[in-house]
């Protein structure tokens, strides 16, 4: 009767960050739901790639999870030769928080707004950098988008996840960042950054007053990122359904639900098939954009 031993939930992004702690959040409610240690292990490098694969290759038992997110579907438009592909190689149980991020720039910066930030990269090519939580990471890749459609070069410096960006950025050396919540509104509330705007569909209830990119003028610029629990093909249906109970179940206690807020993302829960749909969606919307802006990260 599954579960019977630890599962181990594959974290393809280095340890410490958004994904890291709602990850940790979800599997400590989901331990005492079905009765079993959960392991949540850190496997970073190639964009996610690494983790990935190695989700992939693991049995398909229930007991190796993957934590895919946004990237896992770019990359697969960005990384031609990448050796997983997410539509064969997993099944989706459930898609269980969003979070979106913030376009920041130091409290020292001349610029208050997007436009600003636009005129000034246009004004110096390639001379402005902005640093992004590891090559492949939805900071990355939502950056990179908004270069190809505000038309500016901007140099990326990528680090080892979102919390050493921090002393470049706040030092000047970066003139920009993409960041999630948990460090936006931190920063932004001890005035050592300045946020110009939502990167998602919406405004949030911890910058209000802040637009959203569509507000400030690049809508095809807006990137949300999603969470969701993948593993691997052959994976029997019955324990695929468990694992989407369960993780359902975990969302609606308050002690998740309110651990994912104040970690920076919101809790949403999406079922497998819609998951499915959803990853589908957003593979060929990705592809699209590729071919149109030159994206390429190998």
């Amino acid at each position: 009767m599954f579960p019977t031993r630890p599962i181990h939930v594959i974290n393809p992004y280095a340890a410490g960050g958004i994904v890291d702690n709602i990850s940790r959040l979800l599997t400590n409610k989901l331990s005492k739901q079905m009765g079993v240690p959960f392991v949540v292990e850190p496997k970073p490098g190639g964009g996610s790639s690494i983790g990935t694969e190695y989700v992939a290759r693991a049995p398909a038992d229930g007991y190796t999870w993957l934590i895919a997110t946004t990237s896992n579907a770019a990359n697969m438009a960005l990384m031609p030769a990448i050796r997983t592909d997410l539509k064969k190689d997993f099944v989706p149980v459930a898609q269980f928080a969003v979070s979106p991020n913030y376009l920041v720039v130091p409290a020292s910066s001349p610029i208050s707004s997007v436009d600003e930030y636009v005129k000034l990269a246009k004004s110096k090519p390639d001379e402005l950098s902005y640093g992004h939580a590891g090559v492949g990471s939805t900071p990355h890749l939502g950056f990179e988008l908004f270069k190809h459609v505000a038309g500016i070069r901007v140099v990326a410096v990528p680090y080892k996840g979102a919390p050493p960006i921090i002393p470049d950025l706040l030092s000047g050396q970066l003139s920009a960042a993409y960041m999630p919540s948990s460090l936006a509104i931190s920063l932004a509330k001890s005035k050592k950054i300045k946020v110009l705007a939502v990167v998602g569909e919406t405004r949030t209830q911890e910058f209000p007053s802040v637009p959203t990119m569509g507000e400030a003028g690049y809508p095809k610029a807006v990137v949300t990122p999603w969470y969701a629990i993948l593993v691997p093909t052959g994976t029997p249906l019955v324990v695929v359904k468990r694992i989407e109970t369960e993780i359902r179940l975990a969302l609606e206690s308050p002690e998740v639900s309110t651990g994912i807020a104040f970690a920076g993302a919101m809790p949403r829960f999406r079922n497998g098939i819609d998951t499915e749909r959803m990853i589908d969606a957003e593979i060929e919307s990705w592809r699209t954009l590729v071919k149109a802006a030159g994206l390429n990260m190998e």
